[in-house]
């Protein structure tokens, strides 16, 4: 028989006490665990989610370039379920015309570490709905070893038809300006000389008191006088040398000015400086569109009062057109869907910038618009230490 004492009773009491405190915290700890696991898994559903329905497409390649995973805006990108994606090369969905592009970028970014990027046509399984996509891609090792590439795709399609659409309206616009060049030169070097000729062949005329041609003479004196002023004002139209010689603010208001003495409006002008100087390329547009708004404004509205100005706040060219006439009265509205409106819209969608209208009369009988075209930092007003103004 063991003559080892029997433990107390309080012995007994501090052991279930100690054991219940163990309890306690093995109680608590299992709360935080399961908290912890609920909090992952949420973690996880917004991951799932944020990964799933991401504005880009997102999908992760083997080093054969076949699909391992993808999200949801990948699948409806190449136009094919999910799930039949698994497995299948991406080189499938891209274009005949860029096939070897696309093997040659996938060798060359398995090999890199740093991320690579390329533009390509694609196009669904079956070869229809081709479209353009930026691909971007970083190399990932697995746990084996291989190398795996983490893509985004992004359907870069407007994008890349407003650039084109920007292109060709580019060429046809050098096409347009070439044409104008050559026919003010014909008017003044032809035309003009001509006229300048003929005015001196008929000064030679005898026009003395009495005689039955002077009458005659001096009415032709006009009318020449006129054709000549007539072709100095269309070569001016056609390329003003002042846009060339002094730059597009002076341009712009000679333009204005002639308009409104020609229309006999009240013209109200505010011009920021013009340095730095635009771009030539620029600068023409600008003057063209200006030209086009200009024209357009006053067709609109039979206007008697002309107010136009131009900012240069901080990366932006900023032109705001308003006109106030006797029937610019509610609820007379500028339709902005007609045709002008809408080709001048366009031409400012080509220039790359944004245009507004206000299509109803305020309180004081204005109607406008407002042209809001982004600059390069070379065409960015500066201060004297340099500093964007």
């Amino acid at each position: 028989m063991s003559n080892e004492p029997l433990p107390s009773a309080a012995s007994h009491d501090a052991l279930t006490h100690e054991l219940r405190v163990h309890q306690i915290e093995l109680e608590q700890q299992n709360e935080e665990l399961q908290r912890a696991q609920s909090d992952l898994a949420a973690a996880h559903d917004r991951y799932r989610d944020l990964y799933d329905f991401a504005p880009v497409g997102y999908c992760t390649l083997d080093a054969q370039g076949c699909i391992v995973k993808i999200n949801l805006t990948g699948a409806g990108l190449l136009g094919q379920p999910r799930a039949a994606l698994q497995g299948k090369p991406l080189a499938r969905f891209v274009s005949q015309n860029d096939a070897d592009r696309w093997h040659l970028y996938l060798r060359w970014a398995l090999g890199r570490e740093t991320p690579q990027r390329i533009d390509l046509t694609m196009n669904f399984a079956d070869g229809t709905l081709q479209w353009f996509a930026a691909i971007n891609s970083v190399r990932v090792l697995v746990d084996d070893g291989m190398p795996t590439l983490r893509v985004s795709i992004t359907d870069v399609t407007d994008r890349m038809r407003s650039e084109v659409e920007r292109r060709i309206a580019a060429i046809d616009a050098d096409a347009r300006e070439s044409e104008r060049r050559r026919l003010a030169l014909e008017l003044h070097e032809d035309l003009g000389q001509r006229l300048s000729a003929l005015k001196m062949h008929l000064a030679e005329l005898p026009d003395g008191p009495g005689h039955p041609m002077a009458a005659h003479k001096a009415a032709l004196q006009g009318e020449i006088d006129q054709a000549v002023s007539l072709v100095r004002r269309i070569t001016s139209d056609l390329r003003p040398p002042m846009l060339d010689d002094l730059g597009l603010g002076p341009a712009m208001e000679w333009l204005a000015k002639d308009m409104a003495r020609r229309l006999n409006m009240k013209l109200t002008l505010s011009l920021d400086n013009d340095h730095p100087p635009l771009g030539r390329a620029l600068s023409l547009a600008l003057y063209r569109f200006f030209q086009e708004a200009l024209s357009y404004l006053l067709h609109e509205t039979n206007a008697t009062d002309l107010v136009i100005e131009v900012r240069r706040p901080l990366g932006q060219f900023v032109l705001s057109m308003r006109a106030r006439g006797t029937d610019l009265k509610a609820p007379w509205r500028l339709d902005t869907r007609s045709e002008p409106s809408l080709i001048l819209e366009h031409r400012a969608r080509l220039l790359g910038g944004r245009l507004s209208f206000d299509t109803t009369p305020d309180g004081a009988g204005w109607i406008g618009l407002k042209l809001t075209q982004n600059l390069g930092l070379n065409e960015t007003p500066v201060d004297h230490s340099g500093r964007p103004s």
